[in-house]
């Protein structure tokens, strides 16, 4: 799995239909980053890498979490679940952009996940919901149902660049460390 990863990721990032996405995936796991983040990792190991680590122990489905203020929380799909070793979750349920007052934690999900390909029946299945959408979380809240999934407290730094004011923020830090600049 791991050393296919960089090829089908690429691939799969190029793919834009859900019908398309589950051709290529086949029976495999694949990965899934979302295009208004960037990650940067803490350690040798990429976030993505932490992911595949995981989900190679586990067999089950994984998401990258990161903890954030309560203020943020309604930002984000958050998860509830149990700490089963340092940085890895069980996850119980998992609830998209709740208000603080409702929110199960303040683990968010970090735009990055390593998929199994059960995820497109589950989004088949999902009805729209918040924003007249259908949720990513929904269809993982319905993979809960009849098995596992994990987060992983990624060892790394979100950078939202989905907005101009998040994109210009990362532009500004990622290239002050440049020595040229």
């Amino acid at each position: 799995f791991s050393q296919k990863l960089g090829t089908k990721l690429w691939n799969l990032l190029k793919l834009s239909r859900k019908r398309q996405a589950r051709y290529f995936a086949g029976n495999e796991p694949f990965a899934v980053l979302l295009g208004d983040t960037v990650m940067d990792s803490h350690t040798d190991r990429p976030v993505t890498g932490q992911l595949v680590d995981v989900f190679e122990r586990t067999s089950s489905p994984v998401v990258a979490l990161e903890e954030v203020p309560p203020e943020r929380v309604s930002k984000y799909g958050i998860a509830d679940g149990t700490e089963v070793e340092p940085g890895v979750f069980s996850i119980r349920r998992m609830v998209e952009k709740p208000s603080p007052e409702t929110a199960p934690s303040r683990l968010a999900f970090a735009a990055r996940y390593v998929f199994t390909p059960e995820i497109f029946d589950a989004l088949d299945r999902t009805e729209r919901g918040k924003n007249n959408e259908i949720q990513l979380t929904d269809a993982m809240q319905k993979l809960l149902v009849s098995g596992s999934m994990y987060g992983c407290r990624v060892k790394g730094k979100r950078y939202d660049i989905g907005s101009k004011n998040g994109f210009l923020k990362s532009t500004v830090e990622f290239g002050l460390r440049r020595p040229e600049f």
